[in-house]
């Protein structure tokens, strides 16, 4: 019996103890103020954008081919050589072509000095022929009086019909080395552009990129044997999900960062005018300003800009999501903090925009200690 009593006392002992802890816990977690840090709304510019990485290339580059085959018989250029437009890069079979050139020159000449010929053939028929009408007229008022014979008459008319078969036959050789002359002429023109085509001229202004031959080696026509790149002009190319084209226009910027640091902003020069089946992807590409901290092949982080506009935001870590997704921040209202729910907009640089900002315009917000507040949670403003 005094064994029990000793256990009841025991007992209360204990409840009163951790009754009196509670109401100890309950009193401090009423009075202890939450340390918080402050800040406005700023006003700033924000952005809907897309972050990708995008390839630099030239907007013109090429392979420069041969158009004529042959040995390389003359390579003007080196890798890294810069060249103006119009500067000869390599020459192929240059004695062969220049042989033919003289040769159609030859067969030129030869046409024309035998249509000089044909032309002086020509006015001996013609003089023959009147001669011989003439002869023919005579035999024939000769013959109708009687004073020569039928087959003297005859033989005059076989004579003047000979004639003019000759003088039509010369007339036809006259026109036949006319055509001569017009072919001859454009066999000249063909071995005289087949040596143009052999020199191969730089077609802008670049530097050489890559030497595929050496000189002395035999080249197909359409062998490529030197790269060019206009670096210069450059341009960024990159590939994008397909679900942002309708978002992408002729005005959409793209932003250029290079090791953490903005170089360049560029408008759309080209938007692919279909979408990869494969990859769900299209290209679009940006006209480069010259920049001398890029070069063809640099691969860049890109901003693709869907969607600009100035407003007001605050630090994303601020805005707290609650149940169904209502975004709220904590203002500063006296030592205590007041939950307001508030409409988010574009999220840039860490900063969330805030909509409907006209009545928070003033006020001060908790943007560190906010995950331990709640609607009229004492605080204490570091």
């Amino acid at each position: 019996m005094k064994t029990q009593k000793i256990i009841a006392c025991a007992l209360s002992v204990i409840c009163l103890i951790g009754c009196s802890k509670k109401e100890v816990t309950e009193s401090t977690s009423q009075t202890v103020a939450v340390k918080v840090k402050t800040g406005s709304l700023t006003p700033m510019r924000f952005r809907r954008q897309i972050q990708v990485q995008g390839c630099i290339q030239p907007v013109n580059s090429a392979k420069i081919a041969a158009r004529m085959a042959g040995s390389i018989d003359a390579l003007k250029v080196k890798e890294g050589d810069r060249v103006k437009a119009g500067d000869i890069l390599f020459q192929t079979d240059q004695v062969n072509l220049q042989n033919q050139v003289l040769i159609a020159e030859q067969n030129l000449k030869v046409a024309r000095e035998n249509k000089t010929m044909a032309e002086a053939d020509l006015k001996i028929a013609k003089t023959n022929l009147e001669k011989a009408r003439l002869d023919y007229e005579r035999e024939e008022t000769l013959f109708k009086r009687n004073v020569i014979t039928k087959q003297a008459f005859e033989n005059m008319e076989v004579t003047w019909k000979n004639a003019q078969a000759t003088a039509e036959k010369t007339e036809t050789a006259l026109s036949y080395r006319d055509v001569l002359i017009k072919q001859s002429q454009t066999s000249l023109d063909i071995a005289r552009k087949n040596l143009a085509d052999s020199i191969i001229r730089a077609p802008y202004d670049g530097v050489i990129t890559a030497k595929y031959h050496e000189p002395g080696e035999f080249v197909a026509n359409g062998t490529a044997v030197l790269a060019i790149e206009d670096q210069t002009h450059l341009e960024v190319s990159l590939f994008i999900s397909s679900i942002y084209y309708p978002a992408i226009s002729p005005e959409t910027t793209v932003l250029l960062t290079l090791h953490g640091l903005e170089l360049c902003r560029a408008k759309l020069s080209y938007i692919s005018p279909s979408i990869d089946p494969l990859t769900r992807t299209f290209e679009i590409k940006a006209n480069l300003p010259n920049q001398p901290n890029l070069i063809s092949g640099t691969l860049c982080d890109i901003m693709v800009i869907l969607a600009e506009r100035d407003g007001l935001g605050l630090s994303s870590d601020a805005i707290l999501s609650r149940t169904g997704g209502q975004s709220v921040v904590f203002a500063v209202n006296g030592d205590s903090a007041e939950e307001i729910p508030v409409s988010t907009g574009f999220t840039t640089d860490g900063f969330t925009e805030i909509l409907d900002n006209d009545a928070l315009k003033e006020r001060q917000f908790v943007i560190e200690g906010q995950y331990f507040l709640n609607d009229g949670s004492r605080i204490e403003i570091q």
